[in-house]
């Protein structure tokens, strides 16, 4: 964790450097903050909040860089940018909601303060990721006959993927996976299978393997039809 954290620690270096007063501050974002970091299945999530009326042009270039400051870290980096009016830039709803409950400021010490996303911005935002993020893989994962490491990443976030979307719905807020899984036995969605979400969780905590969760057979598209309708029925 030492390595991973110094890592993390030149990145927002490399952007105070090369960005300077445009930079209000750099985050720790996703698992980093929020706890349930997975060497395996977590990507290093960074946040930049900037103070500039345009997008600097050379942000891709910028974000290239910090990948290259590591062989390893630098391929599950993803950073995520805005001003705090997110006229532009690449900040979700969900990765907002994100900063400003756990984001844990690298450089100035400085909270992150603007507008939180209302409640029909991230019911909104939760269905074109259902379409975008999930269903768009599930043909491709409920058609392996076996598990591939490539695979072992999308397969678990995809079963563990009704776990994040039911608690962010129902809570307006995101938290931990394990806080998900533990939200969805409180709940007891209808229809939903919690025992492939509960070992995908264990996998995550490496309690288990990604092929003991495979060997579940877990029919996908039924899981993803029951989240789906219960948050249907809570508006």
């Amino acid at each position: 964790m030492d390595a991973l954290l110094s890592y993390v620690g030149c990145v927002a270096d490399h952007f105070k450097f090369s960005l300077g007063s445009v930079l209000v501050e750099a985050y720790k974002l996703g698992s980093l903050a929020h706890g349930g970091f997975s060497n395996t299945y977590s990507d290093i999530d960074v946040g930049l909040l900037l103070n500039c009326s345009e997008a600097p042009e050379a942000m891709s270039t910028l974000i290239a860089a910090t990948k290259t400051l590591d062989a390893e870290y630098g391929k599950k980096l993803s950073v995520f940018w805005a001003n705090p009016e997110f006229t532009w830039g690449r900040l979700p709803v969900i990765d907002r909601l994100d900063l400003l409950d756990h984001g844990v400021p690298l450089l100035r010490g400085i909270k992150p303060s603007f507008r939180r996303p209302s409640k029909d911005e991230i019911h909104r935002e939760q269905c074109e990721s259902i379409e975008r993020s999930w269903k768009a893989r599930l043909p491709e994962l409920s058609g392996l006959t076996n598990l591939e490491p490539k695979d072992r990443k999308p397969y678990i976030r995809a079963i563990l993927y009704a776990a994040r979307l039911i608690y962010t719905w129902d809570n307006l807020a995101v938290d931990s996976n394990d806080r998900a899984v533990e939200y969805l036995h409180q709940v007891q969605p209808h229809g939903l299978d919690l025992k492939p979400i509960d070992m995908a969780l264990a996998c995550r905590n490496e309690k288990c393997t990604a092929e003991d969760v495979f060997a579940l057979h877990t029919d996908l598209n039924r899981q993803c039809e029951s989240a789906v309708s219960y948050i249907s029925a809570r508006p």
